[in-house]
């Protein structure tokens, strides 16, 4: 008896689902039915154009390949339990598809494969080794809670703790678990953290010192104008601004939270963004992208190899910039993101109208700001001072 793994069309030709194909057909523990294909539950894009596509593609592929190994063995010993729910027993096989499915950026998926190292390193399993769901309870919860607390810091214990619960939910919602165990145990509370943004001042000084490389300064005085987060910008095209006679706008799919966001942005952040420099041509010819051409009529990336030229190791030019400004801040490329946010506020944007900008999806994220900027009128209201009366 042997197990194949077949692939099949779905979704009008755009993915591929996958399954196995067991013959001689294996009979049902149960019902005693000859049962042939066993649909696995993952799927595969067809034509993976994407850096994160053609990762998701291999990272199921390599989940199925051991799915197939592990019934091929089952397959060999006459057991066919798997037949009767063809449901995963083993919740790190069922944690790393549910993070595959999950509709959250590469890194986002990144952050959950550490969460699940963690558990597995707490628990001394080896990257083979199974948990069974039957094993979790609120023991080994709360000792994994304990131990995220010893361990580190503790927004990223939060953030470990908080997508294991959220696996471990999505299994109890699946009928994997019979108990929801979470509700037992206390969830890790984040604790605000200083937001470190520029003062105009600091901005205006950044916009006169000049950078390595021209393309991150525009970047990055966009970013401060916008709002927009790295991965955004980085993956910006001229296509995605539509210029209406109120203005210009970017219309674009967030790749943190995936939500389509319609932003209006300033004439001057299209003047930076439209700025032509060298580093905009993969091949450094600047007659492949003449600067007169205007913004509306413009194709193809914005900020071209952003990426790869912000995270050059042997020379920061970002934090080079920085420091040649005279800047102390510990700044990164987000400290834009928080620079617009409470300058916004600091000039008295409604807090509802900039958290859509921001596109937050909850206006508990926006408020972060708004304690930045209380303090900031506090140290402004004493800033003004008269002397005492009979002085």
């Amino acid at each position: 008896m042997k197990a194949t793994l077949r692939k099949r069309l779905i979704d009008n030709g755009t993915r591929y689902s996958l399954r196995l194909d067991i013959y001689p057909p294996a009979p049902h523990p149960e019902t005693g039915k000859l049962t042939r294909f066993v649909n696995l539950g993952m799927s595969l894009h067809v034509d993976p154009k994407t850096k994160e596509a053609r990762l998701e593609n291999k990272e199921t592929m390599a989940l199925a390949n051991a799915t197939l190994t592990k019934t091929q063995l089952q397959l060999h010993a006459g057991r066919y339990d798997f037949l009767i729910t063809n449901k995963p027993t083993d919740f790190i096989e069922f944690y790393k598809k549910h993070t595959l499915e999950r509709n959250i950026s590469l890194s986002t998926k990144g952050k959950w494969k550490i969460s699940l190292r963690k558990l597995q390193a707490f628990l001394m399993l080896k990257p083979d080794q199974p948990l069974y769901f039957s094993e979790i309870d609120k023991n080994l919860l709360e000792n994994f809670r304990t131990y995220l607390l010893q361990t580190s810091m503790i927004n990223t214990a939060q953030s470990d703790f908080s997508n294991i619960r959220t696996a471990l939910n999505h299994a109890y919602r699946n009928d994997m678990m019979k108990v929801k165990i979470t509700e037992q145990v206390k969830a890790i509370q984040p604790q605000r953290t200083k937001i470190i943004y520029l003062t105009k001042e600091e901005l205006n000084k950044l916009v006169k010192t000049p950078c390595g490389k021209p393309l991150i300064k525009r970047a990055a005085l966009f970013a401060a104008l916008t709002g927009m987060r790295i991965s955004d910008v980085a993956n910006l095209r001229w296509e995605d601004f539509v210029f209406e006679p109120t203005g210009p706008c970017v219309h674009f799919r967030q790749r943190k939270t995936k939500a389509l966001n319609y932003l209006p942005v300033s004439q001057q952040a299209i003047k930076i963004a439209a700025a032509m420099d060298a580093d905009d041509n993969q091949n450094g010819n600047p007659k492949d992208k003449p600067a007169d051409i205007p913004a509306e009529k413009r194709t193809g990336v914005v900020f071209p190899r952003l990426i790869e030229l912000h995270t050059q190791c042997k020379r920061p030019h970002f934090k080079i910039w920085i420091r040649d400004a005279g800047i102390k801040k510990n700044v990164t490329f987000h400290t834009m993101r928080h620079t617009f946010a409470t300058l916004q506020l600091l000039a008295n944007t409604n807090i509802k109208t900039l958290s859509e900008m921001l596109g937050h999806t909850k206006i508990e994220n926006t408020m972060i700001y708004a304690h930045v900027v209380n303090a900031s009128r506090r140290a402004a209201a004493d800033v003004i001072t008269i002397p005492a009366e009979g002085e």
